[in-house]
């Protein structure tokens, strides 16, 4: 029997043992679309489901909370766990003024 696409939804946290970079990991389908739209806002894939972004600037919560907002905007569910909410609720001063 046939199971129903389920949605995408996105998974944002600090990656493990670097900190500041995050990873996202993708569940549903399609996964190929998500996957586009994360490496437009500059993540890099571990696999078919796991991305990471890391910035040489340490800016990776402010552009994560950026990314959430694209991908919502994209009918994406996006959540963040409650470690890299904290860093993006973090006030920062570069974040005031990134850089391209």
């Amino acid at each position: 029997m046939p199971h129903p696409e389920e949605d995408p939804h996105l998974r944002l946290d600090l990656l493990h043992g670097r900190p500041g970079a995050v990873t996202a990991t993708i569940t549903g389908t399609p996964t190929h679309t998500v996957r586009a739209l994360l490496a437009i806002q500059g993540f890099e894939p571990l696999d078919d489901t796991t991305l990471v972004m890391a910035r040489i600037d340490r800016e990776e919560p402010h552009y994560a909370e950026q990314t959430a907002r694209a991908l919502r905007a994209e009918g994406v569910t996006v959540n963040i766990t409650p470690q890299l909410q904290e860093e993006i609720d973090t006030e920062w001063t570069w974040a005031n003024y990134p850089m391209p």
